[in-house]
Parts: structure tokens; sequence; C-alpha cells
């Protein structure tokens, strides 16, 4: 059954075989094969701090997130404590960034020559007519 604290990609993740995450460009990441551990991203609450262990590591961040590491047959009980709120697993920012410079039109300029960069551009971004912020380019 599914772990309603956890996001759908990580549920799918944990319940496929190994072999098919492997072939997966998403599922296996936060996974480390070599040692059988999850890095996780944590909502909380309370003191999470509490929860680290010589099996889990846990680094608090800000507004009540955490970045945890533990072993994948802990993930379940850990997801039941009360301090956490939700789970998710890391994403691969490429696939990311990729898909909004193809949505933008930027990414055609990018991938063949001359390989637009936009290095040497100035760009000027007006704040309510006050004042004005010059980025330098890329």
């Amino acid at each position: 059954m599914e772990n309603q604290k956890m996001e759908d990609l990580l549920n799918l993740a944990l319940e496929i075989e190994e072999a098919q995450r492997e072939k997966s460009d998403q599922l296996g990441v936060g996974f480390s094969e070599s040692t059988g551990t999850w890095e996780l991203i944590v909502k909380y609450n309370g003191d999470i701090a509490r929860l680290r262990s010589n099996v889990i590591r846990v680094e608090e961040l800000i507004a009540g997130y955490a970045i945890v590491t533990l072993p994948e047959s802990l993930i379940d009980t850990f997801t039941q404590l009360d301090e956490v709120e939700y789970v998710e697993k890391p994403k691969r920012l490429y696939f990311s960034t990729q898909a909004g410079k193809q949505a933008s039109c930027v990414y055609p300029v990018t991938a063949r020559a001359p390989y637009l960069t936009g290095k040497g551009v100035l760009i000027a971004v007006i704040d309510s007519g006050e004042r004005v912020i010059l980025l330098p380019g890329c």
C-alpha cells in the first residue's frame, strides 16, 4: 500500500525492482547503490535532530525542511514518525532546466552553432520606476 506521506515518484521507486529503477533517468536519483541508502527531502515539524543516529544522517535546512540519508529498509518506519510531514526524492536539475529552455525557445540557439550564450549582454530590470539593476551577461 502506498505511503501517503511520500510523493508518488518515491513510492514508485521503492515498489519496483532495482533493475527497473536503474533503467530510469529519474527513479534512481537519490539512491546510493553502494550503501543501499536514499537521500531524501523531508518536510518536518518539531525537533528532527533527535532522529540522528549511526544509520540516519540529518542535515537541517530552513523553514522545516531537511535532507535525510537513511537505509531503504527504514524509509517506511521513518515516514510514520510524528515529526515527518512529507518525504520526496531529489530530482535531476538537468531535465528541469532543459524543459525550461525548450519552453522558452532558448534551446535552439544554445544547441547549435553559433552556440549563443548571452555572454557580454547586459540586462536591465526596472523595479517600480525607482531604481535600475544591471546584471552582467552569463
